[in-house]
């Protein structure tokens, strides 16, 4: 596997607004759909909204809501019912084209601070469920939603 190196993590700007969509619409298997309007609203109430940019491209690009942030999803609100003092971690999307190659973990590197992440992942990604055990997060519960089982994760801080 060989890493990305001339990078920056910085925050979402409008010209990156495209790129984010297009990745998104790319990774519909592990994430929810996004368009420009919802994406901008995300961006909006974000705790963080951060791209790893590597000499130009958008590697990847992860977004976390704060506590008592105003959205409408079944998975906060299922934390938001059990949890103070944390960020959820709504979507974290790497290029196909930047991975295996340590983007996601600059991304966790960034967001993962002081107060613990929460996150959701489906049962049947046995490669997100690993990679997140991998970084210390525990299962806290399950929540069924849209047909499908989300495993809720935590990751203390």
């Amino acid at each position: 596997m060989s890493q990305v190196k001339n990078v920056t993590i910085r925050p979402i700007n409008p010209q990156d607004l495209d790129t984010i969509v297009d990745l998104n619409q790319a990774a519909l298997e592990g994430v929810g759909p996004l368009d420009h309007e919802s994406l901008a609203l995300l961006v909006k109430q974000a705790d963080q909204a951060l791209v790893l940019d590597d000499d130009g491209d958008v590697a990847g690009f992860v977004i976390t809501l704060p506590t008592g942030a105003t959205y409408d999803s079944s998975r906060y609100e299922w934390f938001e019912d059990r949890l103070e003092d944390y960020v959820y971690l709504d979507r974290i999307v790497v290029a196909e084209t930047h991975r295996r190659q340590g983007v996601a973990s600059k991304l966790y590197d960034a967001i993962e601070s002081e107060l613990p992440v929460a996150l959701e992942v489906y049962e049947t990604n046995t490669g997100s469920r690993e990679f997140h055990r991998r970084r210390g997060y525990q299962k806290v519960g399950e929540l069924k939603h849209a047909g499908k089982t989300n495993l809720m994760l935590l990751k203390a801080s």
